[in-house]
């Protein structure tokens, strides 16, 4: 990819951590750098900057995360409208559906504009170390820690998009690793050669961020971590922390939990194992299990009560999108846009991976769904990102407007899919499922094909509007059935694989 035509850093008006104004930005193919970093503010303006773009319609605040990554794994169904197109996977080249607008307007804007983020990253890493005095404290470790994880995070979901599973075929060319700012073609590598490369910029991330206030509960600067709001009574009752918003930042522990995808998609089972084991041991302290309560109560006898729909103090690392419910509506929120039947594009949930015997007793089906009824058919839709009671949002406003990226739970989930004692594994697994109401229902599991099952099920319900289901079937080489209202689309994967716009091959030099 010509990287030059990407450089450009995208703020905006809305609020990450600090970042309150838009900067005048040259659209040439460099950006005046040096009075962008003439200090800290800038340093931080800059990484705002890139949280920003990570929440674009393109990349996770839509297309990868609860809309067309969740459709193409089958976590979502389309009852109705236009959505059919990712269920069958009509981007893709080799599907029977293929339709060459929908491939352009899917696959090359998730490919550009994740280059794009990651030439803004690399913006940053360009002169972060000449510029180190400019840095306060701890300061230049974190930010150098969280950009070179962006950096590793951003390639590694480009890789499982456009290069082959791990697992698979790790010779297969796939990618490039982008890693500093430049105008020249980079090569495209192989998975396995990607995969070392996000490795080796995540230990350094991992290495760099020990000083992360998440690690030592030390007080963060403002250019760090912004302040959680709410109720001093109730932050402390809830286990939230002065350091709880650095969840919006990739920080130490999001380095090591995605050190854990990485190795596990590439079938290091080893190295994935000792990974989420960490985030493990660190998880009664940093990651306490949401309260029963947040996601269960409506309203208090006193003031309304905001649910922590999205399981908060379990997130490893998210984006803060204030506007979510809005991009959603229509789809899987009747808002402004109502749902207008065969017209609309409404989202259903495939809720069979409840069962009917224990499933009231599970929150993540109980108070994290609602239904919509169409010509007497009811369809469960998703209520995870909903707003409750946006006029007063005292109680528990830490929990607002998240988008989870990395949870805990999948830790306990890789945890139980690469521990070999079986029995050892079985109870990574009963350790979530305790803690979402399952504990008069044990799992009866002889095998560890019985236990991958299980786990898959596990992932169908916890990560409802998320997007990880794809890439858990994408990594298993698993066929993947998506039904609509009107048909049922079965998906091989030989289309698993997204195609690499041809811009790369025309404009980059590159061979097919």
């Amino acid at each position: 990819m010509k990287i030059s035509k990407y450089i450009f850093i995208a703020l905006a008006s809305i609020t990450l951590t600090s970042c309150n104004d838009w900067l005048d930005v040259e659209p040439s193919t460099e950006v005046d750098k040096g009075q962008m970093f003439k200090n800290e503010d800038g340093y931080a303006d800059a990484l705002s900057g890139v949280y920003v773009n990570m929440t674009g319609n393109n990349l996770y605040g839509k297309n990868m995360s609860w809309y067309g990554v969740e459709l193409m794994g089958g976590g979502a169904t389309c009852m109705f409208g236009n959505n059919a197109g990712y269920m069958g996977f009509y981007f893709h080249p080799d599907s029977e559906y293929f339709m060459e607008s929908m491939r352009n307007e899917f696959c090359d804007n998730i490919w550009n504009e994740g280059f794009n983020t990651i030439a803004n990253v690399n913006s940053i890493l360009s002169d972060i170390d000449a510029d180190q005095g400019a840095f306060k404290g701890d300061d230049y470790n974190i930010f150098k820690g969280e950009a070179l994880g962006l950096r590793a995070f951003l390639h590694f979901d480009l890789l499982r998009l456009f290069g082959e599973a791990g697992t698979v075929n790790p010779d297969a060319k796939a990618i490039p690793y982008v890693s500093t700012l430049t105008s020249e073609v980079y090569p495209m590598l192989t998975v396995k050669q990607c995969a070392n490369a996000i490795i080796e910029d995540l230990k350094a991330a991992k290495e760099l961020l020990k000083v992360d206030p998440m690690v030592t509960g030390s007080a963060a600067s403002k250019y760090v971590c912004s302040q959680p709001t709410g109720s001093a009574t109730y932050r402390t009752k809830y286990n939230i922390y002065d350091w709880h918003n650095r969840r919006f930042h990739f920080n130490y522990y999001a380095a090591v939990a995605t050190m854990a995808r990485v190795y596990l998609w590439m079938g290091d089972k080893q190295n994935a194992l000792a990974c989420a084991k960490e985030i493990i041991d660190a998880q009664a302290e940093k990651f306490p299990w949401v309260a029963p309560e947040l996601v269960a109560n409506v309203a208090s006898t006193s003031e309304y009560v905001s649910r922590d729909r999205t399981f908060s103090t379990e997130q490893i690392f998210a984006l803060n999108i204030n506007n979510l419910p809005d991009r959603m509506d229509g789809y899987m929120i009747e808002g402004e846009n109502a749902f207008q039947g065969a017209n609309g594009n409404i989202l259903g949930i495939n809720g069979d991976c409840f069962d009917e015997s224990s499933r009231a007793m599970d929150p993540r089906y109980a108070y994290l769904h609602t239904t919509y009824s169409y010509y007497g058919t009811e369809f469960l839709i998703s209520n995870k990102y909903y707003k409750d009671n946006d006029y007063n949002n005292s109680y528990s406003p830490w929990s607002a407007n998240r988008l989870p990226l990395i949870r805990v739970s999948e830790m306990y989930y890789i945890a139980a899919e690469c521990e070999p004692n079986l029995s050892t594994a079985i109870g990574y697994l009963e350790a979530v499922r305790q803690n979402r109401g399952l504990s008069a229902f044990p799992l009866t599991c002889s095998s560890k094909e019985d236990l991958q099952r299980e786990i898959e099920m596990e992932y169908r319900k916890e990560f409802i509007a998320e997007g990880q289901m794809f890439y858990y079937k994408k990594r298993l080489s698993e066929t993947i059935v998506n039904k609509t209202a009107y048909q049922s689309y079965t998906i091989e994967p030989n289309l698993f694989t997204m195609p690499v716009p041809d811009d790369e091959f025309t404009y980059g030099g590159r061979e097919k």
